[in-house]
């Protein structure tokens, strides 16, 4: 289900996990979830929630040049948390 995908969120939001980290798993556990139809078992909440997420995660690159629209590893985390407060799943 989906909320795993939150649960890894909360974890680079509380430093649990590095976003290198939050990055590689995210994707997998994407990949893992949409495979078995488990992404289309979600409330809508939380699906969008995950789609953000996903888009995040896109967005992210350890490389120290990056565009504009990529974030670091603290904009990641900022981001994510945003996200997640947006939909009370923090």
């Amino acid at each position: 289900m989906s909320m795993n995908l939150i649960k890894l969120a909360r974890k680079l939001v509380f430093l649990q996990i590095s976003a290198d980290e939050f990055e590689t798993h995210f994707f997998n556990m994407w990949r893992n979830e949409g495979r078995t139809g488990q992404l289309t078992k979600d409330s809508m909440d939380i699906g969008e929630c995950a789609a953000e997420l996903f888009i995040l995660a896109e967005c992210y690159t350890s490389d120290s040049v990056r565009r504009e629209s990529e974030l670091d590893s603290d904009g990641l985390r900022k981001e994510v948390k945003a996200t997640l407060a947006k939909y009370q799943l923090l």
